[in-house]
């Protein structure tokens, strides 16, 4: 099905040290993420490395998701959840999306960059129909927020190992050669673990 697009979110991948003591601290930390315009999340763990979790946000100002980004006390949060390291954050302005949000599927994040958006976009809809054939029943398409030409992409599928597959298909590795991908895609395999709307 087809989603409302938000006006902007945020990817933001960490290690932790104990999921079940952060996802504490992480539900009860909802109301400052909800009083700077997040309204909802997506927690997914790392299928090859238990220990990283990504979370996606999406949120209703690009300025004050930002701001929420850059708030000391979100750092403190992280510290208190048992953070380990630095996390990777995406922001992003979502460009489009078509999944499946009632059930927990596996997924996969796909990070590249491309010669230019426009030309890559026509491509990878012209795809759509291989990536349905090949188990694909769900996309999320964004821009990274500061560079349009890097796309961060979530797919998903009813089965990891059709993604698996997927991901090693030469009909992908030409479809991304003539899409106009620069250098080698940073791909993830995650299971979703809670989805939630505030």
């Amino acid at each position: 099905m087809s989603h409302p697009l938000p006006p902007a979110a945020v990817l933001v991948a960490h290690r932790v040290a104990d999921y079940a003591a952060w996802k504490r601290v992480f539900d009860d930390t909802r109301q400052f993420r909800k009083d700077d315009g997040i309204f909802g999340h997506d927690v997914s763990r790392d299928a090859d490395a238990p220990e990283r979790i990504y979370v996606y946000c999406p949120a209703a100002d690009a300025a004050k998701l930002a701001a929420h980004l850059q708030n000391p006390k979100l750092k403190e949060i992280m510290q208190s959840a048992g953070v380990e390291g630095e996390p990777e954050v995406w922001s992003m302005n979502p460009m489009s999306a078509d999944f499946i949000e009632d059930r927990k599927l596996p997924g996969m994040v796909v990070v590249h960059e491309v010669e230019d958006y426009s030309s890559w976009r026509k491509a990878y809809d012209d795809f759509d129909a291989h990536r349905k054939r090949a188990g694909i029943v769900g996309h999320a398409v964004n821009q990274d927020a500061g560079n349009p030409n890097r796309v961060i992409i979530y797919h998903q599928a009813e089965e990891m190992s059709a993604l698996r597959a997927f991901v090693e298909s030469s009909e992908l590795r030409e479809a991304m050669q003539s899409a106009g991908v620069v250098g080698r895609p940073d791909i993830r395999f995650l299971e979703q673990l809670d989805i939630q709307e505030y």
